[in-house]
C-alpha cells in the first residue's frame, strides 16, 4: 500500500484471511478487481498509451520494502529530475509513477487479483500513478480520476524462453525482506521501462475501478495488460516465504473479484483499435 493510502485506512493492520470480505470499507458500484473477458469486445477508438521518461535511468538505489501486506518499491525521479509518467489512450491528464507492488498466491493457489478469460495468474504487479493535477495525495484519493494503475500478470513457468531480468533481480532480493518492515536496496542502473518491456503494451483492458486495499476508494483508471510475463517458478516461489505484520505467512494477498455492475470495459488491441466490452444490458438487447 502507498504511504498516502495507509493514512486513509483505519485497518493499517488489515489482512487477506478472507480476501477483503471482512474489510470495513464503503463499497460503491465501481469496485476492483474484476473478471475481464475478450469474448464480448466491440470496437472503439482511442489514442496510443504514451510512456514518458520510462526509458530514463531512475535515481538509485531502489528501495524494496515488505510493508506487511505486500512487497512495495517506491519509484524515484529519473536522472534529469522528472518523474516517469503515462498519458494518452483515454486518459485526460498526465499521471506520474509513484510506486509498484505485487499480489501473489501460494503453493495451492494462484494469486493475481484480476482474472482474464476466467484465468487467474500466479501473481500480479501493479504500477501506481498519481494524477499530476492533484498536488496532494489526499486530494487524489478523493477524486474519481486520482490514479492510474498499470497491471501486469506474472505467469510461473519452469524455464522461460525470455527472462524478465529486472523482475528477477527484485524477486531475488525477497529473502532479505522476509519479515514486515524490512527493507532492501536494489543497486544498479534501472529504468521503469525495464519492468514493462516483456509485456505486449499495445494490448490491454481499460476500466473505471477502485483501489484494491482499504479504503478501496473508486479513484482508479485501471489498465490491465492481457498478455502475461513468464517468470521462472523459482522466483514466484520466493513470495511464499514472506511474513505479514502478524508474523503469519504472507500468501494469497489478493482481494476477491468484485461485481462489474453496469461498467463498460475497453480492450485496446492496437494503437488505433479500442474494443468496449458489452455490458449485460447490451448482450440482452442483441439476443
Amino acid at each position: 500500500m502507498h504511504p498516502a493510502l495507509r493514512r486513509f485506512s483505519k485497518a493499517h493492520f488489515f489482512n487477506y484471511d478472507k480476501h477483503g470480505k471482512d474489510w470495513n470499507v464503503k463499497k460503491g458500484e465501481k469496485q476492483s478487481p474484476v473478471a475481464l473477458s475478450t469474448e464480448t469486445a466491440i470496437p472503439s477508438l482511442a489514442q496510443k498509451l504514451k510512456f514518458i521518461n520510462y526509458n530514463k535511468m531512475l535515481v538509485g538505489p531502489l528501495k524494496i520494502t515488505n510493508n506487511g501486506h505486500t512487497v512495495i518499491m517506491s519509484i524515484p525521479v529519473v536522472v534529469d529530475g522528472n518523474q516517469p509518467a503515462v498519458c494518452g489512450c483515454k486518459l485526460k491528464c498526465l499521471y506520474k509513477a509513484v510506486q509498484l507492488h505485487f499480489h501473489w498466491g501460494s503453493p495451492e493457489n494462484k494469486g493475481s487479483e484480476h482474472m482474464i478469460n476466467c484465468c487467474r495468474y500466479d501473481a500480479e504487479m501493479h504500477i501506481l500513478h498519481q494524477n499530476c493535477a492533484y498536488a496532494l495525495q489526499n486530494d487524489a484519493i478523493m477524486a474519481n480520476d486520482g490514479f492510474v494503475v498499470l497491471s501486469l500478470m506474472l505467469r510461473s513457468v519452469p524455464h522461460p524462453k525470455r527472462e524478465p531480468s529486472i523482475i528477477n533481480r527484485l524477486l531475488n532480493e525477497l529473502i532479505h525482506v522476509r519479515n514486515a518492515k524490512q527493507t532492501r536496496l536494489l543497486r544498479g542502473n534501472f529504468c521503469l521501462r525495464d519492468f514493462v518491456k516483456d509485456v505486449e503494451r499495445d494490448e490491454f483492458f481499460v476500466y473505471k475501478g477502485s483501489l484494491t486495499t482499504p479504503p478501496c476508494r473508486e479513484a482508479v483508471n485501471w489498465i490491465v495488460f492481457t498478455k502475461p510475463i513468464n517468470v521462472s517458478e523459482n522466483y514466484i516461489k520466493s513470495f511464499w516465504s514472506l511474513r505479514d505484520y502478524r508474523g503469519s505467512p504472507l500468501v494469497n494477498n489478493y482481494r476477491s473479484i468484485q461485481k462489474l455492475n453496469h461498467r463498460c470495459q475497453d480492450k485496446i488491441t492496437s494503437v488505433s483499435g479500442v474494443f468496449k466490452l458489452k455490458t449485460r444490458a447490451q448482450e440482452i438487447a442483441q439476443i
